[in-house]
């Protein structure tokens, strides 16, 4: 079945896509390695910074707390500000990060000049870099492309509530005595469906499958000049 989306993060993955399309265009690649190249080792410290502090508030904060702190995360460090609840050792260590952002404040502005050079004016466009920049380092560092989150776990990497409770399901050890496998995997289904029916009464949509190829259209006709006609040729 189709995935489900609704605005933010359809709006979040349209961004994504259109920014790898940049990021797959040498030119632009190089300018942003010579940008990044001036700011690399304060860049390499800031992120690695964020991840033990984020480490560090999973492991004292409760899941509320915990989700507010993701949630005003870059808030709090671009404006200021504290949550009363912070303990005084991780307030210190927000702080520390807070200073690295202010010395990485020309490399941020250079990030919003590229992208406007390259006729990328949307309003997230630095953030989208950023956010590769430090998945690049991330992977020069070790990390794996691709991280398996448990199921359990989805709500704490979103900055915002989800849309509904979640759904939860419980088999009893009995009822593999008295179903078996197959008709307990068709309860589950059942009870899956069900819940992806009312998540849509709450309208979200099905995820739009062409939106990669809306983003790389979009791509060519702004960037390479490219007008829609050839484009559609492109595509049969």
């Amino acid at each position: 079945m189709p995935r489900l989306s609704d605005a933010k993060t359809t709006k979040g993955r349209a961004a994504s896509f259109l920014t790898r399309c940049y990021l797959e265009e040498l030119g632009f690649l190089a300018e942003l390695h010579e940008l990044r190249r001036n700011y690399s080792e304060l860049l390499a410290k800031f992120v690695v910074t964020q991840i033990e502090f984020f480490a560090r508030c999973k492991e004292v904060l409760t899941t509320e707390e915990y989700q507010r702190v993701v949630h005003d995360f870059y808030e709090l460090v671009a404006k200021g500000g504290n949550i009363p609840t912070l303990p005084a050792d991780l307030a210190s260590h927000l702080e520390g990060i807070r200073q690295m952002c202010s010395g990485l404040e020309p490399y941020f502005h250079g990030l919003e000049q590229l992208a406007f050079r390259w006729k990328l004016r949307a309003s997230w466009a630095a953030v989208m870099l950023y956010v590769y920049d430090v998945r690049s380092l991330l992977k020069e560092m070790g990390m794996p492309d691709a991280i398996d989150v448990p199921l359990e776990q989805l709500d704490l990497l979103y900055p915002w509530p989800p849309p509904a409770s979640p759904l939860e399901i419980k088999v009893s050890a009995w009822a593999f005595f008295v179903y078996g496998r197959k008709q307990i995997q068709g309860e589950i289904a059942k009870k899956l469906k069900d819940y992806e029916d009312r998540l849509k009464t709450l309208g979200l949509k099905e995820y739009p499958s062409s939106l990669e190829k809306h983003a790389r259209w979009w791509f060519e006709h702004f960037v390479h000049g490219k007008n829609y006609d050839d484009i559609a040729q492109e595509e049969i």
